[in-house]
């Protein structure tokens, strides 16, 4: 098993040698010299001396104060710039008539006093009266006057944007300022992003300084609101934020901006010309983190939600809408009217088409009936009954011949004639023959042909007369019938502007609106 180590023994080895070390120094080392004062004496001595003065009357310029139940200040010399620590205890405190403040000249009645804790000189003030402002505060009043006059801090104050997504701080760098904006700001919404622009905060060249942070965050353009300020301190720390033409950056900065200086009790000109005031920056860096991270998801939700019922009332209204625009359109479409204006042209067309079946009928009657008494006439008919009267006359002939070539034939046999008279039959029948085709001949060439081209003439006559007769021929050649709305033939007295009228082609049929009308001279028609 590994071994501990023993550090007792250690320690009573480091023991006996010290004890013997000490020793030795003891025996070397010098004692004071005759008549000299420890730290103590010294300043117990000095502190006697002081109070032996007695009372001291003094004046100057209050630089920095801080008052709880006693009051703790600085008195400032405005020739070179000299300063005294200075008290006033509570029990002198309340005989004053006034409350003091930083830049108020004063006149002190009081004694010194030296602290022997910790050596510190301070002089204790039993009275004090007021001589007037200070120079600086002087100053102060009368830029403050100035600015006022020319509006800097009457200007519209602008809203601190409520969402911040990113924040800019003019402040030094190494300041209990900067972390403690970023610790509040990284508690509270740690979505928020921190610019810096670095500074400094006190000295002669602080509103140079800021002034040029100031400006490089403006020309940046990143942030949505800026943080101007620094910690306490001192009256004379903060009169970097009271320069003029810093006071003026501020009140002219396009982008919000929020004051920052000291602590409550501290104010700044860049307080009064700042869209915002704040007593610290952790305050200031509290107002633009005002929106939590969990409000920030809760204000998400809500604004979904809302964003979700918005929606589906849209959708709702348009919906409704929409039936609403359908059941109109539906009522009123062109496919309705279409429809409505077709039931009319069917009604018309039908009443047309009984109009025109009756007048058809009419005119096919008509027809027929010529038809029936041209038939007497027809050549065909004529040429029928001619050719069966002629058929009817070859049927005598031959009936009658065969009767007499019979007599021939039985009175050649039965009074056995001799065989001379065959052949004067024979010429008897080529006699007969020959008288017959001459018949035939003779009824062929007769005027019966020429009765029956004349009749063929006047035949193809009255077809073409009957033709003509016929209203749907005459659409053929170009012509049209014109009807009135309640299909009744027209002429131009019975029409008037604006009537409707049908016209009837060949090919179809027009529907018109008279827009004029102009009548003929029949005089000049005959």
């Amino acid at each position: 098993m590994p071994q501990l180590f023993d550090e007792s023994l250690l320690d009573s080895a480091d023991q006996s040698s010290s004890v013997q070390n000490i020793s030795m120094i003891d025996s070397l080392e010098e004692r004071p010299s005759e008549g000299s004062w420890s730290v103590s004496e010294f300043l117990h001595q000095t502190d006697s001396f002081f109070k032996t003065l007695g009372p001291f009357v003094i004046y100057g310029e209050i630089s920095e104060i801080k008052s709880y139940n006693h009051i703790y200040f600085k008195l400032k010399d405005s020739n070179d710039g000299s300063t005294l620590d200075c008290v006033m205890w509570q029990s002198y405190r309340q005989r004053m008539s006034f409350e003091p403040k930083a830049g108020d000249k004063v006149e002190l009645n009081g004694s010194i006093s030296l602290f022997t804790k910790n050596g510190q000189f301070k002089f204790i003030a039993h009275s004090m009266r007021k001589l007037g402002l200070g120079s600086i505060m002087e100053r102060l009043n009368e830029l403050k006057r100035k600015l006022e006059s020319e509006g800097y801090f009457s200007r519209e104050k602008r809203c601190i944007p409520r969402f911040v997504n990113t924040v800019g701080v003019v402040t030094s760098a190494d300041g209990r300022a900067i972390g403690d904006i970023i610790k509040t700001i990284e508690h509270r919404n740690p979505l928020i992003n921190i610019i810096l622009y670095p500074s400094l905060v006190q000295g002669a060249s602080a509103p140079q300084s800021l002034l040029s942070a100031l400006n490089l965050a403006i020309e940046h353009n990143q942030c949505d609101v800026i943080i101007i300020g620094r910690g306490g301190g001192s009256f004379e720390d903060l009169l970097a934020f009271f320069d003029e033409e810093l006071v003026k950056a501020v009140a002219k900065c396009p982008i919000p901006i929020i004051s920052a200086v000291g602590h409550e009790a501290d104010y700044a000109f860049t307080d009064f010309a700042a869209d915002m005031r704040a007593a610290t920056p952790t305050r200031a860096a509290e107002f633009v983190s005002s929106v939590l991270r969990s409000d920030l998801y809760n204000s998400v939700e809500q604004y979904v939600k809302k964003m979700s019922d918005a929606i589906f009332r849209i959708y709702d209204y348009e919906c409704m809408n929409f039936d609403h625009l359908c059941s109109r359109l539906k009522n009123s479409s062109p496919q309705l009217y279409v429809d409505n204006i077709s039931k009319q042209v069917d009604l018309l067309i039908n009443r047309l088409d009984s109009a025109s079946a009756n007048t058809v009928s009419e005119y096919e009657h008509r027809l027929n009936s010529l038809k029936e008494r041209l038939s007497v006439f027809e050549p065909s008919y004529y040429l029928e009954q001619e050719s069966s009267k002629v058929k009817n006359c070859l049927i005598r002939m031959n009936s009658a011949l065969d009767r007499q070539l019979f007599d021939v034939s039985e009175r050649l046999n039965y009074e056995h004639r001799v065989l001379s008279f065959n052949s004067l039959i024979d010429k008897k029948i080529n006699l007969l023959k020959d008288r017959l085709k001459a018949l035939v001949n003779d009824i062929q060439s007769s005027d019966v042909e020429d009765r029956l081209n004349r009749l063929n003439q006047e035949y193809i006559k009255q077809v073409t007369r009957l033709s003509s007769l016929n209203p749907l021929y005459i659409l053929n050649r170009g012509y049209s019938i014109t009807f009135d709305n309640n299909d009744h033939a027209v002429d131009i007295d019975s029409l008037k502007k604006g009537d409707i009228i049908t016209t009837m082609l060949s090919d179809g049929r027009v529907k018109s609106e008279i827009v004029e009308i102009q009548k003929n001279d029949k005089a000049s028609i005959k």
